[in-house]
């Protein structure tokens, strides 16, 4: 390098200096720093923990899930595992809640895609399977007799002798479900609101099933499964507070 580069290179370097030290005393580095990314992830919120996320998720499923509401979804406390992962995975793959005409199951589809992963999904199905069981009130009336005879040719060899499910067949436990959700499930299979997807065996076969019972017959095998086997009865608001005679 010959003497003139040299020193040409000494005066760039001094000037850049210069520059450096400028903006350093003048308060502008520090200005630049804190809008550079690395600034605004300083003034980012922290991520949640697991834990935090986990419970985040289960609170908005209680907004639907829970008898808070009076417009709401089915109590899903105790009810089977296995159940709820089966027909969560359904909701998050589009085999369910895909119809606009299915007001509910169309909810619960945009609802589920909140769920990130498959240790979330199964997170909630644990949580609500392992909590109380609730009481219900009793809303659908029905011929037990007739219903009695109806459940057991066309219900039991699938969901068992006393409601308690049968795995190996696909049939949950009718155990948790509420007269009025068990009705309005029932009628959807029937109507093809629910049980239309090719991928979803067991709907289907439920909407077989279902296919061409009178919704008389559908209100006694409802309230006939309830009455033998269903939730614990809570009397219901109205009955607490009329007058008595």
């Amino acid at each position: 390098m010959s003497l003139e580069e040299s020193l040409r290179s000494c005066t760039m370097r001094i000037v850049k200096f210069s520059v450096d030290c400028s903006l350093i005393f003048s308060g502008v580095a520090p200005l630049l720093i804190s809008c550079s990314p690395q600034g605004k992830n300083a003034d980012a919120k922290p991520e949640m923990t697991l834990q935090q996320r986990n419970d985040s998720l289960v609170m908005e499923c209680l907004v639907c899930h829970s008898n808070q509401e009076a417009q709401r979804g089915p109590v899903l406390n105790g009810m089977d595992n296995w159940y709820l992962i089966d027909q969560l995975e359904k909701f998050r793959s589009g085999v369910r809640g895909q119809r606009v005409s299915n007001r509910s199951e169309y909810l619960m589809g945009i609802g589920a895609k909140k769920i990130k992963n498959d240790y979330e999904l199964a997170y909630l199905a644990k949580w609500f399977a392992d909590q109380t069981p609730q009481p219900a009130v009793r809303t659908v009336r029905g011929n037990l007799v007739e219903g009695k005879k109806l459940y057991d040719q066309r219900c039991a060899s699938c969901h068992g002798e006393k409601g308690e499910g049968n795995r190996l067949a696909g049939g949950p436990s009718l155990n948790r479900l509420e007269g009025w959700y068990y009705l309005e499930q029932m009628r959807k299979f029937r109507s093809g609101e629910r049980g239309y997807h090719s991928m979803d065996i067991t709907g289907r076969t439920m909407a077989a099933a279902a296919n061409g019972i009178s919704d008389y017959n559908l209100k006694s095998i409802v309230a006939y499964s309830v009455n033998a086997f269903g939730p614990e009865e809570e009397v219901s608001k109205r009955e607490q507070y009329s007058p008595k005679n």
